[in-house]
């Protein structure tokens, strides 16, 4: 029996890519004021971070509805087709809960969900992982067995370049954010137990870099990588010198370079730089 993979459009791969992978996503929708666009068709990255750019207020999201996965599980289902669906963090949207909701209303045992427990990039290398074990011709269960291995020891850093996102959406006052400009601080963020904090305040982009770059070390004292992601949000010159410098520590089989959407976009603002990899 054929197995098809269906993640949501926070996992931040190409449309082109899912498209020529056969994953099939199911897209959030990115409000700016009333008017609504559905991520990854209505609105490309570079358009977001335009209009983000331009807006007083942030954007906000809204989650997949059941619906949409319903039809999304029927229309596999019927071809013959067991389902696998991986998606952003339960505790970050309610995209997840909307999938256990269709298949719940489909009562059919061929649908695996699992939680990624992560977000953005993460989930994107995660996608990336199954899809090449569903592909090596693993069964169902052995393919979630495999997901819960790579959830346990996912890692995401993102440095954060500005910190205007996180004044406009009252996650920072503007006094602190001004003192934070004033000092060049890069809040460095992980994604821990499904949820986002920070797990570093470095001062200056080199320095947050390092930092991450070190803590990639510990997991790789060898100094061998497989494969791992590096991320930005709209700012390809970042990521670039990020690549340099791993490249120049580390030898690395594989480097996927992704860039961070609307979703994650919103909250990190313009310019951030992330790495993903499995400790």
């Amino acid at each position: 029996m054929k197995i098809t993979l269906i993640t949501d459009s926070t996992c931040d791969l190409k449309p082109e890519f899912l498209a020529n992978e056969g994953i099939p996503f199911a897209p959030l929708k990115v409000l700016f004021g009333e008017k609504e666009f559905v991520d990854k068709i209505d609105l490309t990255n570079a358009e977001f971070y335009e209009k983000m750019r331009s807006s007083k207020e942030l954007p906000t999201t809204s989650q997949v509805n059941p619906g949409e996965f319903y039809e999304l599980f029927s229309k596999e289902l019927e071809a013959g087709n067991q389902v696998i669906g991986v998606f952003l963090s339960s505790e970050l949207s309610g995209t997840y809960n909307s999938a256990v909701v269709a298949k719940e209303m489909l009562g059919n045992d061929n649908i695996f969900l699992i939680d990624s427990r992560t977000v953005s990039f993460a989930l994107g290398l995660l996608v990336i992982r199954l899809k090449a074990k569903i592909d090596s011709g693993a069964t169902a269960e052995e393919v979630i067995d495999y997901s819960k291995k790579l959830v346990e020891f996912s890692q995401l850093y993102g440095m954060l370049d500005t910190l205007e996102n996180l004044k406009k959406g009252g996650r920072l006052s503007s006094g602190t954010a001004m003192i934070g400009k004033m000092l060049n601080l890069k809040p460095i963020i992980e994604v821990k137990e499904g949820v986002v904090n920070v797990a570093e305040k470095a001062r200056g982009s080199r320095k947050g870099l390092t930092w991450m770059i070190e803590q990639l070390a510990k997991s790789y004292p060898s100094g061998k990588i497989e494969e791992m992601a590096v991320a930005h949000a709209n700012s390809p010159e970042k990521v670039s010198d990020l690549k340099q410098l791993l490249l120049e520590r580390f030898e690395i089989g594989t480097i996927h370079e992704i860039e961070i959407g609307s979703v994650v976009g919103t909250h990190a603002g313009e310019g951030a730089v992330g790495i993903t990899y499995y400790k």
